[in-house]
């Protein structure tokens, strides 16, 4: 950083007139050791760690019982994520000296670690040795960020009912607001709180946060440059500035192959399916986002093969978050074999509604792949759909759904749905259960497509997803996670189906990801049943 080029410069001129100083005027000897100090933490100020790093380990190497010199050297593994190395040095430390600051410094890093529990017993073991204010409001915040919420408000309430704090329980209320998804209340009351606490860089990371999932960049590249004039080594904040910084600046291309294959003679499909993808984004500025997608589709259906897509899809998203985005695409489809060219669009609108939750209304043309007669016949339908989401807590989310769809032969059909998900536990490992309900009538029943004149359904899925990660889970931390689930759906005809899934999802570094998903479907008496694997990758110039 230029910032931290020009303090390094003016931070090693003001240890030389020091030096000057101290020898002319207060007759000092000074050492080289005691050089290598200031000069180390003038290297630390502006962000070269590795030189820092290699003037303390030479002091050390002098002088082996110098453990503030071994605590200055652990702060620089903690400030570069060695956070392994910095515990281990903190720890020998403590075999030196009982140091209070010491304890407090390494429960810090136990908490950046995840090493969560360790950090609250070694919390508990500081404040019995002195009432301090600030750990415990730093065990309240941990103890948040493990996500044992009940246990964090329980600590916020202990701080407020030893000494009444009006800005601890702004804090308390607004971070409440943050873990239940109330986006609008915890943006005013962070605000709040950072105007009467310019200095508090925990409420700014998590209005950073609260931004960042909103795609609203410009507002959390702000929040994560307050942070780093603040406190320069906030790891978090300079992670997080780097990724908003590649989404909302940068382009990106996200490319891959798909494979599908269905096959149900009681449902009206048989086909596979290959087809290789790739997306280009632009963000054209903080609000407006254009993206191009081609796709190559090689189809093969058992009375139809070789049949080839070629396939253009333009999108637009204009988003005014926290309150609304808007979007539309245009698509069309090429098809070889003397098959019309197919042009399908829609838009979308999302909503926030009372604060926890989202209402998308949409419209969509949808190409039928069902089977080789919907292709050649140039079927498609027209959906109309309107979706509500509803955070009630972090654990518990309910929605609610209608589908209208009108087809090109004149059919339609109803589909209203409701489902329930119902965390019990939270990041890095989750796990949920989802039950979902949907009723589907059509206006007559199609035998080139499946159309019963009404059933419904009724699914129960387990999800479970775990998180790998080495520092905590945050917006701008590389994810690396594996995901897998199982639903079982039975419906009015008895028919009962068993899908099975699985993910992996790695962000190699802030600009390449990589992900794969596949799915397996079966179902009683082999009505139907599908395989899905889908591979790809996707990287920010």
């Amino acid at each position: 950083m230029k910032i931290g080029k020009h303090m390094e410069k003016v931070l090693i001129l003001f240890c030389f007139f020091f030096l000057v100083y101290s020898f002319i005027f207060a007759q000092e000897e000074i050492d080289d050791d005691r050089i290598r100090e200031l000069l180390s933490e003038a290297h630390i100020i502006s962000g070269d760690f590795e030189k820092a790093e290699k003037f303390y380990k030479e002091i050390i190497k002098k002088d082996p019982s110098n453990w503030k010199m071994k605590a200055s050297l652990a702060d620089v593994f903690a400030y570069t994520k060695r956070f392994t190395q910095a515990i281990a040095l903190y720890e020998e430390i403590l075999e030196q000296t009982d140091d209070i600051n010491i304890k407090k410094k390494l429960a810090d890093v136990l908490s950046w670690a995840k090493r969560y529990e360790e950090a609250i017993t070694l919390y508990d073991e500081i404040l019995r040795e002195e009432d301090d204010r600030k750990v415990r409001l730093q065990k309240a915040r941990v103890l948040g960020w493990m996500r044992d919420y009940k246990k964090a408000v329980a600590q916020y309430r202990k701080i407020l009912d030893a000494q009444y704090d009006p800005l601890i329980e702004t804090e308390m209320k607004t971070k409440k607001a943050y873990w239940n998804n109330r986006v609008k209340e915890a943006i005013a009351g962070y605000s709040k709180l950072i105007g009467k606490e310019p200095k508090n860089t925990e409420a700014m990371f998590d209005l950073s946060q609260v931004y960042s999932y909103q795609s609203m960049f410009k507002e959390a590249k702000a929040e994560f440059e307050r942070i780093l004039n603040i406190s320069p080594n906030h790891f978090r904040a300079k992670d997080g500035l780097e990724k908003a910084g590649l989404i909302a600046d940068h382009w990106f291309i996200k490319t891959g192959y798909e494979f599908f294959e269905a096959d149900s003679t009681g449902r009206d499909w048989d086909l596979k399916r290959h087809s290789f993808f790739t997306r280009l984004g632009c963000p054209v500025n903080y609000k407006f986002k254009m993206e191009a997608d081609y796709k190559l589709t090689e189809r093969s259906f058992s009375d139809f093969s070789d049949v080839t897509e070629n396939e253009g899809k333009l999108n637009f998203t204009y988003i005014n978050n926290p309150d609304w985005q808007i979007g539309a695409f245009y698509d069309f489809i090429l098809y070889n074999k003397d098959i019309d060219t197919l042009h399908t669009f829609g838009t979308n609108i999302n909503i926030r509604v009372f604060d926890m939750g989202k209402l998308n209304l949409s419209y969509e043309r949808q190409q039928l792949e069902n089977n080789s007669s919907v292709i050649r016949g140039h079927f498609y339908r027209d959906n109309y759909e309107q979706c509500l989401y509803l955070d009630i807590s972090k654990r518990l989310k309910i929605g609610t759904d209608y589908l209208y769809a009108y087809y090109s032969d004149s059919n339609y059909k109803h589909e209203p749905g409701v489902d329930v998900l119902y965390c019990f536990s939270l990041e890095p490992r989750k796990f949920s259960i989802k039950y979902r309900y949907f009723y589907r009538n059509f206006r007559y029943k199609r035998d080139d497509y499946f159309t019963p004149k009404g059933f419904s359904t009724n699914s129960l899925s387990v999800d479970w997803k775990h998180y790998l990660n080495k520092e905590e889970i945050f917006f701008g931390a590389d994810d690396l996670y594996y995901g897998l689930g199982y639903e079982a759906s039975v419906d009015s005809k008895d028919i009962v189906g068993h899908k099975f899934k699985a993910e992996f999802n790695w962000d190699i570094n802030k600009r390449l990801n990589f992900n794969l998903k596949g799915s397996i479907v079966n179902s009683s008496a082999n009505v139907y049943k599908d395989k899905n694997v889908v591979v790809s990758i996707k990287y920010y110039f």
